[in-house]
């Protein structure tokens, strides 16, 4: 992990969203080739985000959007309560994934 971006926490359960090195850059559409410049100066940071949920401290759910490209990691969580962001949509999409898992496990289901 580079860093933590945003962490949600309840009794039972963990959001976190996390800044993961991104092994792939894609760089294609970067015909002038300044983000990738700026990435490679240290100026701009691409990583993969990746938004988890943790039910007692176990992973249940998880989505990634990779090839982000910001000038700082925390620049990827100013979407915070706003609809329609990649922020917003990866937590809205773990924790579906999440309910779903929940709902497919009669064992954990049962000492909710």
């Amino acid at each position: 992990m580079l860093a933590e971006i945003w962490k949600f926490e309840t009794k039972n359960f963990t959001i976190k969203m996390t800044a993961e090195p991104e092994h792939d850059p894609d760089f294609s559409w970067d015909g002038a080739e300044e983000a990738m410049a700026r990435c490679n100066s240290g100026e701009w940071v691409n990583f993969c985000a990746c938004c988890r949920v943790y039910y007692k401290g176990v992973e249940i759910a998880a989505d990634y959007l990779g090839d982000c490209i910001y000038q700082d990691f925390r620049d990827f969580r100013d979407h915070i309560g706003t609809s329609g962001t990649y922020f917003s949509d990866m937590v809205r999409q773990a924790c579906k994934e999440a309910r779903n898992h929940l709902a497919n496990a009669p064992k954990m289901r049962a000492v909710i």
